[in-house]
């Protein structure tokens, strides 16, 4: 992931997620309120996969750009000269 907005959110999320984590582990949360958390961490779950998957995507638009080699810059500069 080279988009630091994308590095950011899953931070955030990753994050949220923890405290979900720790809240739903106490015994004593009622059912309604675990049930809520569940489906938040369902759409953070969402959220951080299309961040993964942009994440992805730029990367592999990356590799996909053509990068001079060491030869073809070699060879273009004797042509200058």
């Amino acid at each position: 992931m080279t988009d630091n907005g994308s590095l950011d959110d899953f931070e955030e999320i990753k994050l949220r997620l923890e405290e979900i984590v720790t809240a739903v582990s106490d015994e004593n949360i009622p059912l309604d309120d675990a049930l809520d958390l569940y489906e938040e961490a369902v759409e953070l779950g969402m959220r951080i996969s299309d961040v993964l998957e942009d994440g992805i995507e730029v990367d592999a638009a990356a590799i996909d750009q053509p990068v001079a080699s060491a030869s073809s810059v070699a060879a273009d500069e004797v042509a200058a000269e």
